[in-house]
């Protein structure tokens, strides 16, 4: 077999398991709050720490990829899967998230999964795209995300309506498509093919010149974190939507993101990406502010079906974060540095995550009103959108 088929195939497989994975996460993403909610009778403030366990391994999974230095990229890809099906497993099986420790310790297996290969799949696409097509290329693989989330929701959709409405059936089938997407990364026999370091070293790289990446990742994750968190919780908990709801909603953010998607890709290609982000951090304060007031000046119908609109047009935002990764991938010093400052940044991203969840499910306690929360998430838009501000664009295209 040739060079060009051997490249094909590796292609073919990376697409694979890069779909089954996030098929597994979306489905664990939708039903998780109302797992939560139905199941564990999880209140706010105890909401808000619950992503102590779940946001923390974004953290520390920088060092443990660290210790796993003499494997490649694409063989961490396989661990992560099969970390992450083995927490979705044990979240199956009756009795073993039995109360709110064993709950901690099952999402942070498969917290720890999620966070590992979250940052190898961008590592692997900015590794195989050249230079001037970065953003273009990133903009095609979350459309493949985009797709795999549109299966999921579909699924769950169908299946809360129509068939069963018992979670455990959730956690078996996510669980096995995460098994699945590992089992691919393991045929493709991806020593062979991605990136090894000869030490921990090279897996953490912070630098000085890329401490504007560093900080608009820090801002990010803790505005982030409102959608995450509080987002779907004033969606589950406060207006009591079901699984089939909110997979109906992350299924119409999944039609909208399949085209939005590579459209930022092409927009961050030709207009750059200082642009992009404040473009996004405007859209952020104007989403937060919808969640904000809709409650506060309309009727309980309408401001549901508002709640619903910034719920899709916040989970379409985040096509906007391809944007810092094409950023950092321009301006780093040497090809090297790029993998281990997307794990540094994931790091900062995950641990004012925490902060932020922390923060807003305490406000949320105090104050009794979702209001101050998402009030809060809007002046981080802001700041985030004045340090975007200071980004420096590269040369790009005059046209589309």
């Amino acid at each position: 077999m040739d060079t060009a088929e051997n490249r094909k195939r590796l292609i073919l497989f990376l697409l694979a398991a890069i779909f089954t994975f996030y098929v597994a996460e979306n489905i664990y993403g939708n039903i998780f709050n109302n797992y939560l909610d139905q199941v564990q009778k999880i209140g706010t403030s105890a909401r808000g720490l619950l992503e102590l366990p779940r946001e923390l391994p974004g953290v520390l999974s920088v060092f443990a990829i660290s210790a796993l230095f003499f494997l490649s990229e694409g063989a961490i890809a396989a661990v992560a899967c099969f970390l992450f099906s083995a927490g979705l497993f044990a979240l199956a099986v009756p009795g073993f998230a039995g109360n709110y420790w064993l709950l901690c310790l099952w999402l942070g297996v498969a917290s720890f999964g999620q966070h590992f290969f979250m940052v190898i799949v961008d590592a692997i696409v900015l590794h195989t795209a050249s230079p001037e097509n970065r953003s273009l290329r990133l903009g095609q693989m979350k459309s493949l995300i985009t797709a795999a989330g549109l299966v999921a929701s579909a699924f769950v959709w169908f299946k809360w309506k129509y068939i069963s409405q018992d979670f455990n059936i959730d956690f078996i089938v996510s669980g096995t498509c995460a098994f699945i997407g590992g089992l691919i990364f393991v045929i493709m026999k991806p020593a062979g093919h991605f990136k090894k370091c000869n030490s921990w070293r090279d897996r953490i790289v912070l630098k000085k010149q890329y401490s504007l990446y560093y900080v608009l990742e820090a801002f990010f994750g803790a505005r982030k974190q409102v959608f995450i968190t509080f987002g779907f919780w004033l969606l589950v908990f406060t207006l009591g939507k079901s699984p089939a709801y909110m997979g109906k909603l992350m299924l119409i953010a999944g039609v909208i993101g399949l085209g939005f998607r590579p459209f930022i890709g092409k927009i961050i290609q030709v207009y750059g990406e200082r642009r992009a982000l404040i473009s996004e951090s405007v859209l952020i304060v104007l989403v937060c502010l919808g969640y904000a007031f809709a409650m506060k000046l309309f009727s309980l119908e309408t401001a549901s079906m508002i709640l619903s609109a910034c719920f899709i047009a916040d989970a379409s935002l985040f096509a906007f974060g391809m944007a810092r990764s094409s950023y950092l991938a321009r301006t780093v010093e040497k090809k090297d540095d790029l993998t281990p400052s997307l794990y540094s940044g994931m790091a900062i991203n995950h641990v004012t995550s925490i902060i932020g969840a922390v923060l807003g499910g305490l406000l949320w306690k105090v104050t009794g009103d979702h209001l101050w929360v998402f009030l809060f998430a809007a002046v981080l838009g802001v700041i985030y959108g004045v340090l975007a501000n200071r980004v420096k664009d590269g040369k790009h295209s005059a046209a589309l």
